[in-house]
């Protein structure tokens, strides 16, 4: 089976552990409907754009998003064709995740066709990996300044029992007991490596890594395009993915020593990707939020949540133990906030026994508070 060999670096320690802060960041911040659909679609039209982009599509992306918006079928040029395909694979992604469809190979095949179907017949159900090239015929990645081979990958006889081991190693326990960062950057790799087909091999492993990230819930709401980032710094993509090793796909790149420099170098990205994702999930937030809930100081939301979360009133003394004080703070606190109506007495009259949520906020979720409504 694949077993791919990493070491941890300082690096990629440092920068899965902002992952983890800025994925709950944008997780915990609620937004409109509207908002979170906008935002989907913008990442969705920059995801089909930028992914095509890096392997030539001339395209910018105001004539992407007209060719994904205006035309619906299969036909025009193909550049065309290109944005609209990832569009379209991008929408089989999220409907395969709702589905809950395991990554197979008949998975890759079907994502494959997606991305690489040609003009208006119908479309195949899945593709089949590239066959033996004719007498004389390299089959290669070549520069496109020099013209030179760059990349030379394993015969086609090899490409069905190294897509089996890769998509078993997918599936398995070491590989799921990995980061899912770490894990989406590897089988980028791997599929990049093997290039089970003749075109569209990129494309593919890109939007692989896109459906990984989002079974394991690091899609940040459909916010999130790396691919603008993969595109600011092209050569970086192709020599990090290079690594130094020989052309050859037998001389080494079946099974490098250490994948480090491509896991560091995709793992960077991403957290400048989940970076900008969470200014600007932070940016809505603010620009949209009621103005009520935008008043509250963030020891008051801590007690709605309380309410909320709860059995609807609460104690002094439980007030007290949750925010570490004597019950006589908290007397003083609930009568500024009786004055704005956030709390009120629930039961005692000359002594509150016990608080509920005042008239002016009993329509809030912790949605809005910031908290994830589970």
């Amino acid at each position: 089976m694949f077993n791919p060999r990493f070491l941890y670096n300082h690096s990629i320690v440092k920068n899965l552990m902002s992952i983890e802060r800025l994925k709950e960041i944008v997780n915990m911040l609620p937004l409109p409907s509207d908002v979170e659909r906008k935002l989907r679609e913008d990442a969705k039209m920059k995801m089909a754009h930028y992914s095509t982009r890096i392997e030539g599509n001339p395209l910018n992306l105001a004539e992407a998003s007209q060719a994904i918006l205006t035309r619906k079928d299969r036909q025009g040029i193909k550049a065309e064709q290109e944005v609209r395909n990832y569009w379209e694979a991008l929408s089989f992604l999220a409907t395969s995740k709702k589905m809950k469809v395991v990554i197979s190979e008949e998975f890759i095949k079907r994502l494959h066709s997606i991305i690489e179907v040609r003009g208006s017949g119908r479309r195949n159900r899945q593709s089949e990996y590239r066959g033996p090239t004719p007498p004389g015929v390299l089959f290669a990645v070549y520069d496109n300044l020099t013209g030179k081979p760059e990349y030379i990958p394993p015969e086609s006889k090899d490409v069905p029992a190294l897509m089996r081991d890769f998509v078993k190693w997918i599936n398995s326990e070491e590989a799921n007991q990995l980061p899912i960062p770490i894990k989406a950057a590897i089988a980028t790799y791997q599929l990049l490596t093997i290039h089970p087909f003749e075109d569209g091999n990129g494309r593919t492993s890109r939007a692989l890594a896109t459906y990984i990230l989002s079974l394991g819930g690091y899609d940040l709401k459909g916010f999130n395009s790396m691919e603008e980032y993969y595109i600011a710094d092209l050569q970086g993509y192709y020599k990090n993915i290079q690594m130094n090793l020989p052309p050859l796909y037998y001389e080494g790149r079946d099974n490098p020593d250490n994948l480090a420099p491509w896991i560091e170098y995709i793992i960077n990205i991403m957290e400048q990707a989940f970076n900008r994702v969470a200014n600007l999930a932070k940016s809505q937030y603010h620009q949209h939020s009621d103005p009520v809930i935008k008043s509250l100081e963030p020891k008051e939301k801590k007690l709605l949540r309380l309410l909320l979360s709860g059995t609807g009133t609460i104690s002094p003394k439980e007030i007290a133990a949750e925010f570490n004080v004597h019950t006589r703070t908290v007397t003083m606190w609930a009568v500024e906030w009786i004055d704005k109506g956030i709390i009120e007495p629930a039961s005692g009259e000359k002594r509150i026994r016990s608080y509920k949520i005042g008239k002016k906020y009993l329509d809030v979720t912790l949605e809005q508070l910031g908290y994830l409504d589970n």
